[in-house]
């Protein structure tokens, strides 16, 4: 094994170099004991980008989140910083990898967003988080994770749950952590089919999910309030860039469509 850029594990078999991945890394540290695994994620053609969360806990143990292909040199990079102990599933879309990594990591704990094990049997989750207020910090997550569900939107059209997705809050590095719920698409230097994907997401989709699948709008407001209460600084979301600063103001903006009212 081979370091790539600080704070970089790259095994001796490097990964072809992306805008979703630019150093071609296994993973790459992001701050403290918060590191992730940049992916291309390919959609209809496009590279939208993705991004797997690895945390590791005071106890050692790795705290996983929508998890990438698990190849060996990821097992190599994850294996050089501790055992996998969790694995989290966090909404509809993001679970691809999931059965994978439970029958590479059995002694692993596997978590699903509500709905999700019931959907997927086959994935063989151990339990579900997210759906009860005692949720919000897991004993075994040593409390040093938080979790939000946001349960308050639905697909207009079929009048169930779309993404039911659970977003995470790491408390040491005051990191949070999303899948689709938030995300940073860049803005230049990347083709020109993501710049296309990105106008769609902000410009159509965004305003679509506020208006007609965000079916009850205080609730949603508050769930923000309650993330934005954690005291977030940093935001490693699934798809686009990380947010290093002005992390509240980010939040603010695409999610309520305002920025801090001080």
């Amino acid at each position: 094994m081979m370091s790539g850029g600080s704070g970089a594990i790259t095994t001796a078999g490097r990964r072809e170099m992306t805008w979703s991945n630019p150093m071609g890394d296994d993973m790459v540290q992001v701050l403290g004991d918060v590191w992730c695994a940049e992916r291309p994620f390919v959609w209809n053609g496009i590279d939208v980008g993705g991004r797997m969360a690895v945390v590791k806990l005071s106890d050692g143990s790795l705290w996983v989140h929508s998890p990438v292909d698990l190849d060996e040199p990821l097992k190599e990079a994850l294996a050089s910083l501790g055992p996998v102990g969790h694995i989290v599933s966090p909404n509809y879309e993001h679970v691809k990898y999931a059965k994978q990594w439970v029958e590479a990591y059995p002694s692993a704990v596997s978590y699903a967003c509500p709905g999700l094990a019931e959907r997927q049997p086959e994935v063989g989750f151990t339990r579900e988080v997210g759906a009860s207020i005692e949720d919000e910090s897991l004993p075994e997550w040593g409390d040093e994770i938080l979790a939000c569900f946001m349960d308050c939107e639905t697909n207009p059209f079929t009048g169930k749950p779309f993404f039911n997705e659970v977003v995470f809050f790491h408390r040491p590095t005051k990191t949070l952590i999303t899948s689709d719920l938030y995300w940073n698409y860049p803005r230049k230097e990347v083709p020109l089919g993501t710049r296309v994907w990105k106008w769609g997401m902000d410009k159509v989709y965004l305003p679509f999910y506020k208006k007609f699948m965000v079916t009850d709008g205080e609730a949603f407001v508050s769930k923000v309030n309650q993330i934005l209460d954690w005291g977030v600084e940093t935001i490693v979301p699934c798809h686009g860039g990380i947010v290093r600063s002005g992390a509240p103001q980010a939040l603010r903006q695409q999610l309520l469509g305002r920025a801090p009212a001080d």
